[in-house]
């Protein structure tokens, strides 16, 4: 009985020793109810800070871009105006209307119809590409309109051709946003008239060569057909001055931009 109890005693002076140094060992340290709501409480406020700053972040860039897109000048930031309207700004139109021609013998007019062409040219798009208003209110005219006058007996008759070949810089006031607009023009160029006069079976021929002054007001359109084509099209009142006469047109156009 002595031997059995000393065993068992002995065994367990031999297990109590491990068991002390296996929780020895253990460098976790023990955590108190207060130190882990302080924890949790630092842990909160940290994700607070960063979610704070992310937000400050996103403001900041998004207030320097408004900036930049709401400023006065393009330093900085280039407009993209050639790739929102890639059009080359060349149009050319047929013209016809009436053309009041001044008359020799004393009346206000002798009214004969006007036919002709015209390019033109917006050469703002090429000169202003940061400027809105000068791009899109810019262009020039290169115009030739062609009438016929005659008049006389079955003996003595007269007939004249008059060609007016100008080239005309204008200013287009647009309505807003509108492919629309009032335009001013003042240019020059040069009037050419050809006059033959019959007497019985003989025709002389008087050719002659004067410089002519335009000016004049219109409206004009180009709304778009596709992303590179235009439709463009005029009503306009036009003088030209050529010597002592004074010659006025009144007309229309139209024709395709690009």
């Amino acid at each position: 009985m002595n031997t059995w109890l000393k065993a068992c005693l002995a065994g367990s002076l031999l297990i109590t020793p491990a068991a002390f140094a296996q929780s020895a060992d253990d460098d976790d340290p023990y955590a108190y109810p207060e130190q882990e709501a302080e924890r949790a409480q630092e842990k909160a406020q940290k994700e607070d800070d960063d979610a704070y700053d992310r937000r400050r972040k996103l403001v900041d860039e998004t207030d320097e871009f408004r900036e930049a897109a709401e400023t006065d000048n393009n330093e900085g930031f280039q407009r993209m105006a050639r790739l929102d309207d890639p059009n080359l700004g060349v149009a050319v139109e047929l013209v016809a209307g009436l053309l009041m021609v001044d008359s020799a013998r004393g009346d206000f007019s002798d009214n004969k119809p006007g036919l002709g062409v015209r390019a033109t040219w917006e050469f703002g798009r090429s000169l202003f590409t940061e400027n809105e208003t000068l791009r899109e209110g810019l262009f020039a005219d290169l115009r030739w309109i062609y009438s016929s006058l005659s008049d006389g007996t079955d003996f003595i008759k007269g007939d004249t051709r008059l060609h007016y070949f100008t080239l005309a810089p204008a200013w287009l006031f647009r309505f807003g946003d509108s492919p629309f607009g009032l335009f001013l023009q003042a240019g020059g160029g040069l009037a050419y008239q050809n006059t033959g006069i019959t007497i019985g079976e003989d025709e002389t021929k008087v050719n002659g060569l004067k410089p002519v002054i335009q000016y004049g007001l219109g409206i004009r359109g180009r709304p778009a057909l596709s992303r590179t084509l235009n439709l463009t099209f005029r009503l306009e009142a036009m003088g030209l001055r050529r010597g002592y006469a004074n010659d006025i047109f009144i007309g229309g156009s139209a024709g395709v931009g690009f």
